[in-house]
């Protein structure tokens, strides 16, 4: 209706969620770097959250443009659904055909489709919005989707959005598995009172409209005020004003004009201060590194890996404050040779014997069950390449962590909080089974351990035993004998070893 009269091409307030209207504020970029470097990683998942209109959805439509051809992308944003009806979806999105209509016919057509994607080098990423929405069942199974893997990474790269009750869920207890999968998670809070300002003139000038249409500094406070820094809000405000600008035969809208728009919209009073605060003395590091890494060409520097940010709360706890022994421990490290010192010092406690090494994104309840020594990655905002810590001890709340020959007991919440999740198990073979290799030896010892451990009680289905076995073990139930499985089936037993809990045995 306006247009003509200010000059736009377009309406420059439009709540379609228009990739080419995104205003990368300092903190929209923040979470854009979180996207992109959560994509890089091919692990665990990405967690987007943010007041109702702060967006989110322009800022993946954002992220899903600026993919590379290569990359196949399933977009799910009515997530009401079952697990089923989700799988259903994924695939229709990837132009997946499945064989038959039950829940296991669905995952095996998705897996054979990523294990093709990765063979041609393509990368495959799921991008669920309004995933506060979900139900448990339903997050548990796209948990159990992003067990599909290979032996050295993820097969799809998955992004939750969602509104602030997507944290509530996620710390909930039966979903603490996919919780300790989050390898990045931002929270997007409202724009500022210059963001605000900012904001309506880039909307301005991408409709056209620069130069043309003049709003006062208290048309533009009173905005920022009313609709509390939030876009959808903004976008409703400034649009209603223009209107009130066009009936007026202006083209200077004031502070009046403003305050009629927002009585005329309905806007609500903005909401209360909600307090995110991100890891005191490194959250604010750790974004800058990773828009760093998301930028930087990947020529000039391998990135690293990306830290799981914890969850938002209103006053920090001791356990949150960094432990500086740790953070000196890890500024201490050399450039280079960190992961194979960390191994050595692994080695050393098994002795001289040979070792299978395996390598695999893991979480801290899963690293107890195995109850093995292990070297994980772990970043410190400060260093651009990762660290290696040994970790050598799991004492309740304690964690005994080795570096440079120098160990140090620190809190578990420390070290989880700069854990990036890649952990290097080193396991031994007691039985000669090849590490897995040897398939037909592997599954003959295997089917023994399990009947032993009352697996099979159910029948001879050697296939279904491994399956549930690597399902209590959060591994993928693919039914394969292979060295993950192997490993955790080896801890089941009293094989002579070093432990995490006590010691040798």
């Amino acid at each position: 209706m306006y247009e003509a009269h200010y000059g736009f091409s377009e309406k420059p307030f439009n709540l379609t969620p228009d990739p080419k209207y995104l205003y990368l504020s300092a903190r929209h970029t923040e979470a854009f770097a979180h996207l992109e470097f959560g994509r890089r990683e091919r692990g665990g998942f990405v967690v987007i959250t943010g007041e109702v209109g702060t967006g989110k959805t322009t800022l993946a439509r954002y992220f899903l443009a600026r993919l590379e051809d290569r990359t196949a992308t399933a977009v799910v944003l009515y997530p009401a659904l079952t697990a089923p009806e989700l799988l259903r979806s994924i695939l229709q999105d990837l132009h997946v055909a499945a064989e038959g209509p039950s829940l296991k016919d669905l995952v095996d057509a998705l897996h054979r489709f990523l294990l093709e994607a990765r063979a041609q080098g393509r990368d495959v990423v799921l991008l669920i919005d309004e995933a506060q929405d979900l139900s448990p069942e339903v997050l548990e199974q796209i948990r159990l989707i992003s067990n599909l893997e290979t032996d050295t990474e993820k097969l799809i790269q998955i992004v939750l959005l969602g509104q602030s009750e997507l944290h509530e869920m996620l710390s909930r207890r039966e979903l603490r598995q996919l919780a300790q999968r989050v390898t990045a998670r931002y929270h997007l809070n409202p724009l500022n009172r210059q963001e605000t300002e900012e904001y309506i003139r880039h909307r301005l000038a991408v409709a056209g409209g620069e130069g043309k249409v003049a709003f006062s500094s208290g048309a533009l406070g009173t905005i920022h005020r009313l609709s509390g820094g939030i876009p959808r809000l903004v976008n409703l405000i400034g649009d209603r004003a223009l209107l009130a600008g066009y009936v007026k035969g202006t083209r200077d809208i004031d502070a009046a004009m403003v305050r009629r728009a927002a009585a005329e919209v309905g806007a609500p009073p903005p909401p209360g201060p909600r307090v995110h605060r991100e890891w005191l003395a490194v959250g604010g590091a750790v974004a800058a590194a990773l828009v760093l890494a998301a930028f930087w060409p990947t020529s000039a520097v391998q990135a690293p890996s990306v830290v799981a940010i914890p969850q938002p709360v209103a006053s920090p706890s001791p356990a949150q404050v960094p432990d500086p022994r740790l953070e000196a421990m890890l500024l201490a490290q050399p450039r280079d040779g960190a992961l194979e010192a960390a191994v050595a010092q692994v080695q050393s406690l098994w002795g001289p014997v040979p070792l299978e090494r395996t390598a695999f994104r893991s979480h801290m309840d899963q690293v107890r069950r195995l109850d093995l020594p292990v070297v994980l990655e772990v970043f410190h905002p400060a260093r651009r390449e990762a660290c290696h810590l040994a970790l050598l001890g799991l004492e309740g709340d304690a964690a005994m962590v080795a570096s440079g020959g120098a160990t140090l007991s620190v809190p578990v919440s420390a070290l989880d909080r700069l854990w990036t999740r890649q952990a290097v198990f080193l396991w031994r073979d007691f039985d000669s089974l090849g590490g897995g290799t040897d398939t037909a030896r592997a599954a003959a010892w295997a089917q023994g351990v399990l009947s032993r451990h009352g697996y099979l009680e159910a029948g001879p289905d050697l296939f279904g035993a491994v399956a549930r076995f690597q399902k209590e073990a959060d591994l993928l139930p693919d039914g394969v004998v292979g060295s993950r499985t192997l490993m955790a089936l080896y801890s089941l037993g009293d094989f002579p070893r070093p432990r995490l809990h006590g010691g040798a045995s």
